[in-house]
């Protein structure tokens, strides 16, 4: 049963739907003016009133859509789709393309509170989401208009959507502070690493010269017996999943499966660095395990610490991904690892050096744990709030 005052109603029945546009690129007239100009490139966070490319009124005039402030914008089409639904409360006036839709909201509804009830029902609208691969995720509209919302009274609402911007208020915050302490981190990096370094305090060798290297390999999907055995077999989503330490995987392989592929076991320390798709991830291994191809196993020589490795080549992350897009495709090669130039003070050094980076490490773990804390709270807090089993005065 609905709480007293609720109604049920379709989604259609309380916003009015408008479809987007992109401007002729040809038509110099219609650009770099003052309405931003809305992509799937902004719709990461939860409010929006900034753009990449901006348009003029000229623009307006010949067909491209506005949405007004408070109204909100839902994603329809993209690969962001698979991962999330994207929607967007408006700051302020925006035009939005033709990959956008914008929902203007009548009297009866308050724009913050529809956009926490996608929020709550990200699950359900997920798998109305179709497509034949990765950058073809689509969004039908119909259907979206189609859905139910328990709709408590306009105050309620709005009572609810203060309630629920507290703890988006607090998660800007957290957020915020982890980008400063990001920041730091990084700047920590160059000071303890690159600066020596510099100042030719210490050597600088090429990669390759103090450590081994060597790639993964995958067995043929179509046998079975080669999957589903005792072999851990690392991936670059276990990496992006797990952070630092690697302690089991998604997948995992038969001795079998190693034998008839390009697969070798790593010893556990190995430093696993991807090579493919979201390069210049790192991890370290702590167990043995096997990779894919995407991936590089990197065993250190006497004059380096596995864990001095691994920070120097979080340091590294942007310009490696900078030089793997200089090519046809954003990928590295060995040779290119190998090649890399890196400082190599004292093992001495290199462990005080890792105690410091450890303690700003820990920092932000904890920082991003408490983030991923809010978050479900929040969540938690929306279904009970959207539900009416809790009910705001």
């Amino acid at each position: 049963m609905l709480p007293n005052g609720w109604k049920k109603v379709k989604v259609g029945d309380v916003v009015k739907m408008s479809s987007g546009g992109t401007p002729s690129k040809d038509n110099a007239s219609f650009w770099n003016g003052d309405i931003p100009w809305i992509s799937a490139l902004e719709m990461h966070k939860n409010f929006v009133e900034e753009a990449k490319l901006n348009i003029t009124e000229d623009a307006l005039k010949k067909g491209s859509s506005l949405a007004k402030k408070n109204d909100l914008l839902l994603l329809t089409r993209g690969s962001m789709l698979w991962k999330r639904i994207p929607v967007c409360l408006c700051l302020r006036d925006v035009a939005f393309n033709q990959d956008v839709k914008c929902l203007h909201a009548n009297e009866k509804l308050n724009s913050t509170f529809l956009l926490y009830w996608f929020g709550c029902m990200e699950p359900k609208i997920m798998h109305m989401v179709v497509g034949t691969g990765i950058g073809a995720g689509k969004l039908e509209s119909s259907g979206i208009l189609d859905l139910d919302v328990n709709l408590p009274p306009l105050e309620e609402q709005k009572k609810i959507a203060a309630t629920l911007s507290v703890w988006d208020s607090a998660i800007e915050k957290m957020e915020k502070l982890i980008e400063a302490k990001e920041n730091s981190f990084n700047n920590l990096l160059k000071e303890l690493i690159y600066s020596p370094a510099k100042k030719e305090c210490w050597d600088i060798v090429k990669l390759g010269d103090v450590s081994e290297m060597s790639s993964g390999g995958t067995p043929k999907s179509s046998i079975e017996k080669y999957y589903n055995g005792d072999v851990l077999w690392v991936s670059i989503a276990d990496m992006t999943e797990q952070g630092m330490y690697i302690k089991d995987t998604a997948k995992k392989l038969t001795k079998l499966g190693i034998e008839n592929s390009a697969a070798k076991i790593y010893p556990k320390g190995t430093v696993l660095y991807a090579m493919y798709a979201s390069i210049g991830e790192v991890s370290i291994a702590e167990k043995e395990m096997a990779s894919s191809q995407a991936i590089l196993g990197i065993q250190v020589s006497d004059k380096l610490v596995n864990k001095y490795l691994y920070y120097f080549l979080v340091g590294q992350k942007e310009r490696i991904k900078l030089q793997g897009q200089a090519g046809t495709q954003s990928n590295l090669n060995a040779g290119m690892v190998k090649n890399l130039d890196i400082p190599v003070p004292s093992i001495k050094e290199q462990n005080k050096i890792i105690a410091v980076l450890d303690n700003g490490m820990d920092e932000l773990s904890l920082l991003k744990q408490q983030l991923e804390n809010y978050k479900k709270q929040k969540q938690g807090l929306m279904q009970k709030l959207l539900t009416g089993q809790w009910r705001v005065k």
